[in-house]
């Protein structure tokens, strides 16, 4: 309080310390509290050092105690408030000066790390890697820059001219590593392209890199989505909350492990957009295929996409995204996701990141096993047993299912999907249900639980009683991982025009990273499965074995009993079907029927899966087999055989016994010698007698891949 005189009235010298202290709502230009003659609008960091020293000393002369004796009130209140816009200016300077000191400390870490990054890659050899994170880094720090700064027009222009530079670098270090394995040299394409953000400071960003964590490396994002980069979402089709519904159906996010089935989307907002709303939509394709859902302190809530809600407003925005269907036929699995800001009805930023669904895959047959699945029929108890007694020592399980179909390898296809999780890659099963005519195929729902899904893809369709088998899935497989196919290659069964259900095949052909299927002529087949026809088995070698029919080894085999005396053994032993040896061999129509089946049909179908598949001969092994007229196995047939965990469940042949062993049963395990495998011969005959087999009677849980989908293309995807 300062002293006044006697004679006149007190006034309280106050200062608005306030303002010492308060943030400003926005950066003021401290310039416009003075005029310009007196202060030259500042065009670098010394120029407002200059600023500072100008109005410190401005302030000096305003800021002494007034003399009130000499002052009338206006005065001194005029006096006051220059001394307080001038005070504001200095405070405004200052802050001014602490953000442009950031930018330019933050200037010249990015210039080392540039030149670190060219130094590198001009080393002999060029280290591309390191370079390539150095240039991340640079871009990184960058983006660090505050707005509104001297430098913040030059830090835009060098990110598009450092994102140039990460795109070479990272192209040259996929040329090395594709030398190093031998590979052919991948194109420059848009997986290397860079999205810049057009408004700094409203940005979303998620897991990019697939590292399954979000960090400021993300904020790199590809122009384009491809299987190789940019977020993964899930079809988020388990049932986490255990109520028989799949979780994408609901609209809600189910505690702790529905949420961490979602694709998370981070979006920044710097405070400059505060008071804005913020809404999001998706491309029209897209948008009847997902669901988004913000987090809040209240937990996870819909995002409206009609553009008629905002989200709830922060400065770290968090979304999670879930498709509710795999790509197929109608969408290719993409969604362009896009945050728009705006202010009084005025559009004043926005941004959009794309992010794609996650393929589902097949497990190929020697792959591990933790489930087997099996129905009880009654008639069928004794095969479950021996089951049990070699699956079950082996790591696996055993799945009974009371009075299910008997067919349980036709009702459903129980594949996989991977995503990336906190530095890990995570998988589980995902159960395809059958499209079988006239039977309930509810067996992949049933298995539906936390992280085991199940889905469906098309109807039941209406076949004639020879093609109707098509559908069904001992008529859909995949080979194990190859040269070409670090995934396995996806194959099926073909009956002149028609095919496996039209609706499936095209979802496969969209999945990409197990094709493009081959077609494999199954017409002669009574049944029209591929199954009936190969198989794949693992091998002591590491490389998989390719199990073929062979209609002459079937010949040559029971030519060689008779040339040994043994015309009168049974075959088909304890079958509706046995017969002898020599019936066999007098059935000359028989005979000549399998030996063109084996000329017309089986001989250039090894031709094309030679060449298709890039096999070797030592990865090839024929088994014998001889088929009746109508296309059914003669006898059982060893083609369909189950390996589980070094362990492989065979029809039992029933071949001529000769002193005391089956020969049919000796010569199958001579032909397996390379597979170091445990054979297991078990009483299918219920299953036979139905013209089926253990195969088609049984089905598996298989572990998915260890190796990332998004590491392993086909190399036609490359």
């Amino acid at each position: 309080m300062a002293q006044s005189s006697p004679n006149t009235p007190e006034i309280e010298y106050r200062i608005d310390e306030s303002s010492l202290y308060d943030e400003p709502s926005e950066v003021v230009s401290p310039e416009s509290n003075i005029t310009s003659t007196e202060l030259p609008t500042p065009q670098s960091l010394e120029d407002l050092y200059r600023l500072r020293e100008q109005l410190k000393a401005n302030l000096e002369k305003v800021s002494g105690s007034p003399d009130i004796s000499s002052l009338e009130a206006w005065q001194y209140e005029l006096q006051l408030q220059q001394y307080q816009t001038r005070l504001r200016a200095l405070r405004q300077t200052e802050i001014r000066i602490q953000r442009e000191e950031e930018a330019a400390k933050l200037w010249e870490q990015v210039t080392q790390l540039a030149s670190l990054a060219v130094a590198t890659g001009k080393e002999t050899p060029p280290d591309w890697e390191t370079a390539q994170n150095f240039w991340v880094q640079a871009i990184d720090t960058l983006r660090q820059i505050p707005s509104e700064t001297f430098l913040t027009q030059q830090a835009i222009e060098k990110i598009v001219e450092y994102q140039g530079y990460l795109a070479i670098a990272t192209y040259e270090r996929a040329i090395v590593q594709s030398e190093i394995k031998d590979q052919p040299t991948p194109q420059k394409d848009s997986q290397y392209s860079v999205d810049v953000p057009q408004f700094p400071g409203f940005e979303m960003y998620a897991d990019t890199n697939r590292d399954g964590m979000i960090s400021e490396s993300d904020e790199v994002r590809p122009t384009q989505w491809s299987l190789s980069t940019g977020p993964l979402m899930l079809f988020n089709n388990d049932d986490d909350d255990r109520d028989g519904f799949p979780d994408w159906k609901d609209q809600i996010v189910n505690g702790k492990y529905d949420s961490e089935d979602l694709a998370e989307v981070h979006f920044k907002v710097s405070p400059e957009y505060q008071g804005s709303e913020i809404f999001i939509s998706t491309d029209t394709q897209a948008k009847p295929f997902v669901n988004i859902f913000q987090k809040t302190a209240g937990g996870w809530v819909p995002v409206d996409l009609t553009g008629e809600k905002a989200l709830t407003y922060n400065q770290d925005i968090i979304l999670g995204v879930e498709a509710k269907q795999f790509a197929d036929q109608n969408w290719t699995g993409l969604v362009r996701l896009t945050a728009v800001a705006r202010r009084e009805n005025q559009e004043i930023a926005s941004d959009s990141i794309q992010i794609g669904v996650a393929p589902w895959m097949m497990s190929p047959n020697t792959a591990a096993v933790s489930e087997v699945h099996v129905s009880d029929r009654g008639a069928n108890r004794e095969f479950i047993t021996q089951v049990k007694q070699v699956v079950e020592p082996s790591g696996a399980t055993t799945k009974v299912t009371q009075g299910e179909t008997a067919w349980m390898q036709d009702t459903t296809e129980i594949g996989y999907v991977q995503f990336p999780h906190e530095n890990t890659l995570k998988s589980y099963p995902v159960a395809l249900q059958g499209n079988r005519s006239g039977e309930s195929d509810d067996y992949a729902q049933s298995l539906m639980t936390r992280n085991f899904g199940s889905f469906e893809v098309g109807e039941p369709r209406s076949l004639d009683v020879v093609n109707q088998g098509l559908d069904w899935y001992s008529n859909l497989e995949v080979t194990p991982p190859l040269s070409n196919y670090p995934m396995g290659r996806i194959y099926y069964g073909k009956a002149e025009e028609e095919t496996l259900h039209p609706n499936v095949v095209q979802f496969l052909k969209a999945q990409q990273v197990q094709g493009p299927p081959i077609e494999i002529d199954t017409s002669w087949l009574m049944v029209r499965h591929v199954s009936e026809i190969i198989n794949f088995i693992p091998s002591q070698t590491g490389e998989p074995l390719l199990l073929i029919v062979s209609p002459k080894a079937g010949v040559e085999l029971i030519e060689e009993l008779a040339e040994k005396g043994y015309e009168g053994a049974a075959i088909n032993r304890g079958l509706s079907t046995q017969t002898t040896v020599r019936a066999a061999l007098n059935n000359r129509l028989l005979v000549q029927h399998n030996l063109q089946l084996q000329r017309e049909k089986i001989d250039p179908l090894l031709k094309k899966l030679k060449r298709e598949l890039n096999l070797d001969e030592d990865q090839i092994v024929e088994v014998p087999v001889l088929f009746g007229y109508s296309g059914y196995a003669w006898w059982p047939n060893l083609i369909n055989v189950v390996s589980v965990n070094g362990e492989l469940l065979a029809p039992n042949p029933r071949g001529a016994l000769i002193d005391g062993r089956d020969y049919a049963q000796e010569d199958f395990k001579r032909r397996l010698v390379v597979a170091g495998l445990n054979v297991n011969f078990l009483d299918d005959s219920y299953y036979q007698e139905l013209k089926g087999d253990l195969y088609t009677g049984t089905n598996t849980t298989r572990e998915g891949s260890q190796q990332p989908f998004w590491n392993a293309l086909p190399t036609s995807l490359k």
